[in-house]
């Protein structure tokens, strides 16, 4: 299902970023359940195979509903002074120029700028902790680079599929 994963990604990313733009208003379980044969379409048109569509479809549908149900995930997509989604960054270094497009950054009511990224990462069975505190070390360059970027920041990953955080 890599091929697969990879839109589902794609898919969630961009809804996500969409319930973002909206500051949460009007979205909830019901409204996201009846785009379900919208995330079916948008699917099949990026390639998913018809035998796969409908769990990639629930995927999807999962990933934003428990979003959605987390207090985590509604802090993450709801309103915030410098909020913005899908943020495309070019960067100057020695190393030349770098684009980067960081998929949701925001300054909290505390003050602290964070950038977060988004992993539809799926995980089966056991030890959920051990998983999310591994794609925290496997993702952790990058997000320090989107830092950087931004001049530093608090960094965070959020896993849609599994409500899971992880910040550093």
């Amino acid at each position: 299902m890599g091929e697969t994963a990879r839109h589902v990604g794609t898919v969630v990313h961009r809804w996500l970023q969409r319930i973002a733009e909206d500051e949460l208003r009007g979205w909830d379980a019901r409204r996201v359940a009846s785009l379900l044969p919208q995330f079916t379409e948008e699917l099949g048109r990026r390639g998913v195979p018809n035998g796969e569509v409908k769990r990639a479809s629930e995927m999807v549908l999962r990933a934003l509903t428990g979003t959605l149900a987390d207090d985590r995930g509604r802090w993450i997509l709801g309103k915030h002074p410098e909020a913005r989604s899908e943020l495309r960054m070019r960067v100057r270094s020695v190393a030349g120029v770098r684009t980067f497009v960081m998929d949701r950054v925001f300054r909290s009511s505390d003050g602290i700028r964070w950038v977060v990224d988004f992993k539809t990462s799926r995980h089966e069975g056991a030890n959920i902790e051990s998983f999310l505190d591994s794609e925290r070390e496997r993702y952790a360059a990058q997000l320090n680079v989107y830092a950087a970027a931004l001049g530093q920041a608090s960094r965070g990953l959020y896993f849609p599929l599994h409500s899971g955080w992880r910040a550093w």
